[in-house]
């Protein structure tokens, strides 16, 4: 039994090019004129005020999917709020198969809400923040809700040491 796809049938897709940072701007405003918007995110892990965090950002930066049924005006998606124009080659628009659009959602809808690596016991980490940054250690376990224990070799001899879990890295 094949699964029911959740896009309309009708729909066909352009590539929308955004000004720097305004996805989200832009994908509103899309949606508000009545016109369907895929913007792919992706979680990456980075460093802000001195401390890892998770957050979400486009998996394609500056570029929205847009769908609208056949013979609707194009028009007002070039003229919306962050949005800069659409995608054309040799002055026609680029079409994005409908297939593209339901593998993107689908590839979404499959990756867990934490996309934290699983550390297992006896796993060797790498330590790429804090005062251990760069040394090798072996994941023991988790420690609370942000933090592990990792043994490191220190002088000699092996010493359990707490880090933040988004100091680790699979080495």
């Amino acid at each position: 039994m094949e699964k029911e796809s959740p896009l309309r049938t009708d729909l066909h897709w352009l590539l929308a090019y955004t000004k720097p940072k305004s996805e989200q701007l832009a994908e509103e405003h899309l949606r508000r004129q009545g016109f369907e918007v895929v913007c792919p995110l992706i979680r990456v892990q980075k460093l802000r005020r001195r401390k890892w965090t998770w957050l979400e950002e486009p998996l394609f930066p500056r570029y929205l999917f847009v769908g609208a049924p056949e013979g609707q005006a194009w028009a007002p998606v070039r003229s919306t709020v962050g949005v800069t124009s659409l995608v054309r080659f040799g002055g026609v628009y680029a079409a994005v198969p409908r297939v593209l659009i339901e593998t993107l959602l689908e590839a979404a809808a499959e990756l867990p809400q934490s996309q934290r690596a699983v550390f297992q016991q006896g796993q060797k980490v790498k330590i790429v923040a804090g005062q251990f940054a760069s040394l090798e250690a072996v994941f023991e376990m988790v420690d609370g809700a942000d933090r592990a224990t990792v043994l490191l070799d220190l002088l000699g001899r092996q010493s359990r040491v707490r880090v933040d879990l988004h100091q680790l890295v699979v080495e």
